[in-house]
Order: structure tokens, then sequence, then C-alpha cells
């Protein structure tokens, strides 16, 4: 039974992990079974108690947080008790390192390159910023260098090149402060660019070529560079999706939240039907609408002027032959990605995870987060779950039986058998 009971923790493990965001909090659960992830829930809650990466209420911010965990935890029927932090690249800076560690019994193994680690972490950084993520960028044995795990090598010495990720130790401060007064331990905490470049491979593929991220939001916009499997830099628009929202809300004064919608998904410049409605609505007795071509009309403009100012941004790189991955809510919005593939003229593509209830450009970095995570588990060999797994699997066994203690496979073949029989009648 012991064994059993080991088993069982090594290949199951449920991890959730939390991002806060202008806007919104992003909650994202998901299930680690026999090396596969499986999403269990994917939510989003309105909060506005951040503003620029400062926490503007520290209260409001720690109320939703609570809010957010408590509707997620009912809705997977287990409390939420632990958490991964993505934190934003605010201030985002990197120290590359080298870390030389002596292989004493000659043969590779992960406690080994856990120390080099460990050593690199106590090396002195700006005090403006901590580090979030340490990144081993390339193994070098026997004057031969790898990017794989050289567990079971034989050699006597491994030299660990590791990049130090840096965030603005001010908000990381204020984002974890948050979680944990919210009643939620924090397991680890995660760069969101770190963690977008991880999920959607990029590191693997800038090698051989540079990669431009646009993490598009609402309020600003990440933009990251990759090269030779490393995040260089990340640097932040205060710009992005409220330019344009903002612009329709001064025209039309409709809700927030349909405009977004409006933003994302009606605007198109290709449409044949310009004089198609696309939102209605009652002011003072009187109808108003929108059709495509007012839309495409109001935010032909300001679409332009957010373009421009990524791709001047970008250029340089761009010119040396740097292709772009769009990402985040931009991505939902193809106008956005038409326009900067026109103006950029380099290679774009969208990403979005695309595992079956995560795909959401926006719940990326969340996802990328479950597989960092991972890499640490194995590396350390942790057995670490969000919930009470004992909790969590006797309820699922629970709604399996009805009232009558069928299981649910008993009952639809029993159901079967019932139409079989009224057939023969």
């Amino acid at each position: 039974m012991l064994k059993l009971l080991c088993m069982s923790k090594n290949i199951k493990q449920i991890y959730a992990a939390i991002e806060l965001c202008e806007n919104e909090i992003r909650i994202l659960v998901g299930e680690y079974y026999n090396t596969r992830f499986n999403i269990i829930r994917a939510d989003k809650y309105p909060s506005n108690a951040i503003s620029d990466f400062k926490v503007m209420n520290q209260e409001v911010l720690i109320s939703d947080i609570k809010n957010a965990a408590a509707k997620t935890s009912e809705k997977i029927g287990s409390q939420l008790e632990k958490v991964l932090l993505v934190l934003p690249a605010y201030n985002f800076k990197r120290f590359p390192l080298r870390s030389k560690v002596v292989i004493e019994s000659g043969v590779v193994k992960k406690d080994d390159i856990a120390r080099a680690i460990s050593n690199s972490l106590k090396s002195a950084v700006d005090k403006d910023v901590m580090v979030v993520n340490p990144m081993i960028v390339k193994y070098t044995i026997n004057g031969i260098a790898t990017r794989r795990l050289p567990e079971k090598e034989l050699c006597n010495e491994v030299i660990v090149d590791i990049d130090l990720l840096c965030a603005d130790i001010g908000v990381c401060f204020d984002y974890v402060s948050a979680v944990e007064s919210a009643g939620l331990q924090v397991l680890d905490i995660v760069l969101n660019t770190y963690a977008i470049a991880r999920e959607a491979s990029l590191f693997e593929e800038s090698l051989n070529r540079s990669i431009i991220v646009l993490d598009v939001h609402r309020s600003c916009t990440y933009l990251s560079l990759l090269s030779k499997g490393k995040l260089v830099s990340t640097e932040i628009v205060f710009d992005g999706l409220n330019s344009l929202i903002n612009k329709v809300y001064r025209t039309y004064n409709i809700p927030y939240n349909d405009i977004a919608k409006l933003v994302k998904y009606s605007l198109n410049y290709e449409s044949e039907y310009p004089d198609d409605i696309i939102y209605a609505w009652s002011d003072s007795g009187s109808t108003n609408t929108i059709s495509t071509g007012m839309l495409n009309e109001v935010l032909r403009k300001p679409l332009d002027t957010l373009c421009d100012k990524l791709i001047t941004m970008c250029k340089p790189i761009i010119d040396a032959g740097a292709s772009i991955v769009l990402t985040g809510e931009g991505e939902q919005m193809k106008a956005l990605s038409d326009t900067l593939k026109e103006k950029a003229q380099c290679e774009l593509r969208c990403y979005y995870p695309d595992t079956i209830g995560v795909r959401d450009p926006s719940f990326t970095a969340l996802y990328g987060t479950f597989f960092i995570y991972r890499d640490k588990v194995n590396m350390y060999d942790l057995d670490v779950s969000c919930i009470d797994l004992l909790k969590y699997d006797s309820l699922i066994d629970q709604k399996q039986l009805d009232s009558e203690g069928e299981t649910i496979t008993t009952k639809i073949k029993n159901l079967f058998k019932q139409y079989i029989e009224k057939g023969g009648n």
C-alpha cells in the first residue's frame, strides 16, 4: 500500500498559478498526471487595485485575491492553499554568470546542478531588483557545450552558464505580500516574459534567429528580445489596447467591457459588409448603432499610432533579421497583427497555448509557469500540490457515484440495456 501511495504522488500533482493584472486577476489550475498537463480551471476576475504595476490599494487587492481564490476553489470543489505567482518583468535586468562545480563522484547528479544554481544565487545584483528566476543557459562538460541536463555524465567538473533574471524589488514584494495576506502560500515566483518564452519553446527557436515577443495588454506592451537561447532584455511600453478602447469610449460612451470585445473581435478592415451592425443600444428613447465601417473609421488612426510606436522600437532588431511573435490580449485582434506585419515587413506569427482549456493568449504566462516549476520539481525531487489531493480525489470519486451508489459507467450501461429492451418490445 505504501508503495502504491508513493507512486501516485510521483505521477499526479495539481498546480495553481495566479497573475495580478491591471484590470483583472487570472487563475489557472492544472493537473500534472503521468507526464501530461490537464487544465482544470481557467478563470478571470475583475480587479482595479493595480495601476502601472503599483498597488494603489492594498486592502482592495487582498480582498479581490481572496474572492477570486474562493470562487475558483468552489468551482473545482477543493480549497486552493498554494499558488505559483506570475510577476511582471518590470525594471527587468539580466546578470549572466558562470558557476563551476567539482564532481567528486565522477558522475554528474542533479544535486551537483542544484549546487551550481544555489551558488549563483549568492551573487550580488543591483539594489533596486531581486532575482526572480535563475535560468540555466548551457552546460560545459569535458569541453563540450550542451543545453541538455548532463545527468549521469562522466566528468570531474561541470561549468554551468546561468542568467539571473531580475525584476523590480518593490513590485515583487508588494505582489507577494498581497497574495500571502490573502491566505495563499506562494510556492514560487516566475517572470511573465520568461514563462511565455518557455511555454512557446522560443528559447530553442532563438538559437538560430533572434525573436521579438510582443505581449500586448490593456495598458502596456512587453517587448522582449530572445537571442541565442537567452532572454536578453524586456522593455515595457505604456501603451496597449486601452488607447483603442478609450477612443471608442470618447466617441460613443458605451460600457467599457463591451468596447473591449468590439475592439478585439469586431475591428475588420477587410470586411465585405462595412454597413453590418455590430452593436446597438438605447439612449433617451432612441436607438443607436455601430457598424463595422464606423468602428474601422474610429480606430484606424489610433491603431496605426500604436503599431508605429511598437515597430519603431523594434526596427533596428528587425533590420538585423529578427522575427516577431505576438501574444497577450492583442493576439485576439486580427487587425493588430495584420497592421504590425504590414509595417514591420518581417515574419510575424501569433501565439496562444494549444492545450484544451487554455486556448487564450492571455493565459500563456500562467501556463508556462507550470513547466518552469515542473523543472524545479524534477531538479529537487519535490512532491507538492496546491490543494489537498486526498480531499480532491475523494470528491471526484464521490461525484462518480449517483444517489443509489451506481457508478456513471454502470448507469450508462443500464440505460443502454433499457433502450435495447424497449426496442425489442
